[in-house]
């Protein structure tokens, strides 16, 4: 079985600390054929502000440094995952565009609210005890998932973690779930699946996994093929957990491959 994980991240990142080195070494000990660094770049921080540029020459001195000491052991990718395109979509391309012809991959990703509470991130937003602002938060991502997938396909690979807002509720003890949107996720389902496009199951290394099989389920029945898979990893320590409880996953919803990305077009490995 090819075992990959095309979303992690680095010193880059905000959030991370980890030089992509640290990064691949833990690729190779959890005996990975493939990592792709997806760094942060998203058009919204955290609490709120615009954002409008990525830095791309650190990402790409140690993507260069990293994939010359791992050749032979590793292959490694170039990724980005770009947030909050919908938010402004002229930066969103102008940002993909400097990176050039080395991106293999774009992951493609909500984490703000886009027009609403401040734009800020999910992860600020306090959810205990307001079953309308749960249900508003998994809308307002559905909203803009749509947006993504029907006006910015250029902006995005794969989408990323399509139920990331139910981290943050889950984390403040309320309960819901996306069963209660399929009336929305389906069409987003479709769009990325006649589009050419993958879906993400992202483990949250290892901790994101009971989802999975339903939304597989829904996109497959949506005409889904293409499926990536990612941990999230910020740490060394996260990097491939989960992937081979993701693939068997995968492969039990239907699926016979898994995919990832060459100057962002689609390769295929069979499961």
């Amino acid at each position: 079985m090819y075992l990959c994980d095309i979303h992690t991240h680095t010193l880059v990142s905000h959030d991370s600390h980890a030089p992509l080195e640290q990064q691949a070494a833990a690729a190779v000990a959890a005996g990975l054929n493939e990592l792709c660094v997806t760094d942060h770049c998203d058009l919204l921080s955290g609490h709120g502000e615009p954002v409008t540029s990525f830095n791309w020459p650190a990402a790409k001195e140690q993507y260069h440094q990293a994939r010359s000491r791992f050749a032979g052991r590793l292959d490694l990718r170039l990724g980005i995952e770009l947030g909050a395109a919908p938010y402004d979509p002229k930066i969103a391309r102008a940002i993909l565009a400097e990176g050039g012809g080395e991106v293999d991959f774009v992951l493609g990703s909500l984490h703000n609210w886009i027009g609403e509470e401040g734009n800020i991130d999910l992860f600020y937003t306090r959810f205990a005890g307001d079953p309308d602002l749960c249900r508003r938060a998994v809308e307002n991502a559905l909203t803009n998932s749509w947006t993504l997938v029907t006006e910015l396909a250029d902006c995005y690979d794969s989408l990323a973690h399509i139920n990331y807002p139910l981290r943050y509720i889950h984390r403040d003890g309320m309960e819901l779930t996306l069963w209660d949107f399929e009336d929305r996720v389906r069409p987003i389902l479709t769009e990325v699946a006649k589009t050419g496009h993958a879906l993400e199951v992202n483990t949250r290394h290892g901790l994101d996994l009971a989802d999975w099989p339903r939304i597989l389920k829904w996109y497959r029945e949506c005409g889904g093929e293409l499926v990536t898979v990612g941990s999230d990893a910020h740490k060394p320590e996260h990097v491939a957990k989960g992937i081979p409880e993701a693939l068997a996953i995968v492969k039990a919803a239907g699926f016979d491959s898994i995919t990832t990305y060459r100057g962002r077009r689609p390769v295929t490995h069979r499961l």
